[in-house]
């Protein structure tokens, strides 16, 4: 049954497509004999993935027929494409007998590699580089591979009386927790006991050690190992653990062993390639007793290289300290309806990202299972995953929220686009808008209204029936008018961002008739032109679309890494700014726009965030938000969105505070801290009504401010 040659390539083919009964039908009955079907199929599937095999190219050379015509020879070339070891080229010869009916092909291992001979097995030792860094956008380590880490710990029996608040309050600061938590690790214990509470950073301690040291009870301890810098950022970061179950297979067939520790999220994730370098490795053959008897292939590991972010690490650290102080400062009014907050700066010219900090944090120095992090004995983990206000979830980027007033930037840009109202063009505001008749009645936050003022001045006060009456009329006009540009500003889609994101809605009327079946009508229109109804977008989103405001109307990519390379050497890759999208604004329209928005900051009796930000010794132009939710009774949504400096744009600062209240009340002082900071001013204490219940301005019925 056919010729040698023929029954050659039939088995190659087979083989190239796995088809091991195919292949083991071309065999001789003696190789049949002394191989099963089970085990013939067990050793390619066995030393396939030994050798992490991804295919492979079989074809053969030349057919050498023997004279009495009953065995041939057929000299083949193989070529293993390998994960660890990448390609591996064999030339191997088949022998081939012709039997009663047929040619079959006469089968041992050494097919495979001729390393197999006399039942010898192979092995694979895999070689993983050292996971690379990842720093700052000035060289600033935010993880390293070997950094110094100090565990505190505390004998409370050799605390002196008076001091203790004093003392968690360092310790507080140095393991980026609140002295309560601090108190209530060493409490409990017996007074003569050493316990640990914490790892800090090396720097970090050397810079406290006059103050840490003069305490008695303290002990500390150094090591080494992969550490995220001071907490900075791990939304963004991510962290590292072992390898999950459900994704153990993708893996496999990347070249990787199963038991490393790999990124799971964050850059950590994203970067998994250049963080954990190209593996090598060395496939040996060893005897059926376990001696070394061969070198098959070797294939050296290429180095990680490391992650240079866009990030500022001083600059994070400010944002962090922001909102821990906030809320802090906020524990009598504000902060215990709050469920979260974020912030997020942007270089308005370029789109990077200078900081992302989302609240509350989590420490990923504990998820390292290579870590010895006193925190992982406890409860640590377990209490993060029950946290009702989810420590894990990135609220820049991934939470998506009704923006309330801050679109209103979004609403003046339509009106302005689409010609239908001018900067100067003026309204009455009564206090009351019932355009839509007596069963549809709405109010302005401002009791009695605002009176007759023009869109810039309505932009400045944020006044509800004036963007009720852009509503109104860009409804009439067209429906979708209003999603549309919403979409212009890059809302309802995703950003590119290299770590997770949400693309958020922008609600229009395909939308809703495909959802619920019902027909668009003005009221919609109306809902959205103050940021509610279904309207949905991410603090990243918000950020990206008021730099393009600032920056002259250049939808920017917003950036997290800057380039990748090893230390030393140029970049191997480099992310330049990347423009998504113009606004199809005139120069004008968005001059009409930022001078609006200076008047939010700057305009006494009539901006809204005048009364926490007109004494900034740096120029800032913004917008306040204040977002209705729909549980009864919760506090609303606080947004601040703004730039400096006003004249000459460099950043800009979004923040969002969950149920915090009004956007002007408690957004708005964060943002101030954020560009004060950046600007390295003085930085002004948090407002004093925050620390007092009867001086606090926290009413629901401000939505729209």
């Amino acid at each position: 049954m056919g010729e040698p040659d023929g029954v050659a390539t039939a088995f190659l083919q087979a083989w190239m497509n796995q088809n091991y009964e195919g292949m083991y039908s071309l065999l001789t009955s003696n190789s049949q004999a002394e191989y099963t079907l089970e085990e013939f199929t067990q050793t390619y599937e066995s030393t396939a993935s030994t050798m992490t095999l991804v295919d492979l190219q079989a074809i053969p050379l030349s057919s050498l027929p023997d004279t009495s015509g009953t065995t041939a020879r057929v000299a083949f070339r193989v070529v293993y494409n390998t994960q660890v070891l990448g390609p591996i080229t064999e030339d191997l010869t088949m022998n081939l007998v012709l039997g009663t009916e047929r040619w079959g092909i006469s089968w041992s291992p050494t097919l495979i590699f001729p390393q197999l001979a006399g039942g010898n097995s192979i092995q694979l030792e895999v070689e993983n580089p050292s996971r690379a860094n990842i720093y700052d956008r000035n060289g600033q380590w935010l993880v390293s591979a070997e950094a110094s880490t100090v565990t505190i710990s505390i004998i409370p029996a050799e605390i002196s009386p008076g001091v203790e608040d004093q003392l968690d309050a360092l310790l507080a600061s140095l393991l980026r927790t609140t002295p309560d938590v601090i108190r209530a690790q060493y409490q409990d214990y017996p007074p003569d006991w050493n316990i640990p509470l914490g790892d800090a950073d090396a720097e970090n301690v050397q810079a406290n050690w006059t103050a840490l040291s003069g305490f008695p009870g303290i002990r500390t301890t150094t090591k080494s190992g992969r550490r995220y810098f001071n907490v900075l950022a791990p939304h963004l970061l991510g962290y590292t653990g072992y390898i999950p179950q459900e994704e153990l297979g993708d893996y496999q067939l990347n070249g990787y062993t199963g038991d490393e520790i790999v990124g799971l999220s964050g850059l950590e994730k994203w970067g998994e390639t250049y963080l954990a370098g190209t593996r090598g490795g060395v496939l040996s053959a060893y005897t059926p007793s376990g001696q070394f008897s061969a070198e098959i292939a070797r294939r050296d590991p290429q180095p990680a290289q490391s992650l240079y972010t866009t990030l500022d690490r001083d600059l994070q650290a400010a944002v962090q300290d922001a909102l821990d102080s906030a809320f802090q400062a906020g524990v009598n009014t504000w902060a215990p309806s709050a469920q979260g907050a974020s912030v997020v700066v942007l270089d308005v010219h370029s789109g990077n990202v200078l900081a992302m900090a989302s609240y509350p944090y989590f420490d990923p120095n504990v998820l390292n299972p290579n870590n010895s992090h006193p925190l992982s004995n406890g409860t640590y983990i377990s209490d993060l995953l029950r946290d009702p206000r989810h420590p894990f979830f990135n609220r820049v980027a991934q939470g998506i929220y009704p923006p309330g007033s801050l679109f209103k930037l979004v609403t003046m840009s339509t009106a302005l686009g689409s010609g239908l109202l001018t900067p100067t063009s003026e309204y009455t505001c009564t206090g009351i808008w019932n355009d839509l008749g007596a069963n549809d009645i709405r109010f302005d936050w401002l009791e009695g209204g605002h009176g007759t003022i023009t869109l810039q001045q309505a932009l400045m006060g944020s006044c509800n029936p004036y963007f009720y009456h852009i509503g109104f009329l860009t409804g009439q006009q067209d429906y979708n008018l209003l999603p549309t540009y919403a979409r212009e500003y890059h809302f309802g889609q995703e950003l590119g961002l290299q770590i997770d994101e949400e693309a958020g809605l922008v609600p229009d009327p395909d939308w809703l008739f495909q959802q619920v079946g019902e027909e668009w009508t003005l009221s919609d229109s109306v809902n959205m032109s103050i940021g509610q109804g279904a309207l949905l977008v991410s603090p990243l989103q918000m950020a990206v679309a008021v730099a393009s405001i600032a920056n002259g109307g250049t939808i920017y990519k917003p950036q997290l890494v800057d380039h990748i390379g090893l230390i030393g050497e140029d970049p191997s890759i480099r992310y330049a700014p990347e423009v998504l999208h113009t606004l199809s604004l005139s120069v004008d329209d968005l001059q009409a726009i930022r001078e609006a928005m200076r008047g939010v900051a700057s305009t006494p009796g009539l901006g809204t965030a005048t009364y926490r930000l007109g004494d900034m010794q740096v120029t800032v132009a913004g917008k306040t938000g204040t977002a209705q939710v729909p549980q009864p009774g919760v506090p609303p949504i606080a947004w601040f969105g703004g730039y400096a400096p006003y004249d000459n744009p460099e950043i800009v600062v979004v923040v969002m505070v969950e149920n915090g209240g009004q956007g002007s009340s408690v957004a708005a002082p964060i943002f101030r801290r954020v560009v004060e900071s950046y600007f390295k001013l003085p930085i002004t204490n948090y407002p004093p009504d925050w620390f007092d219940s009867q001086l606090f301005h926290f009413v629901a019925d401000d939505i729209g401010e």
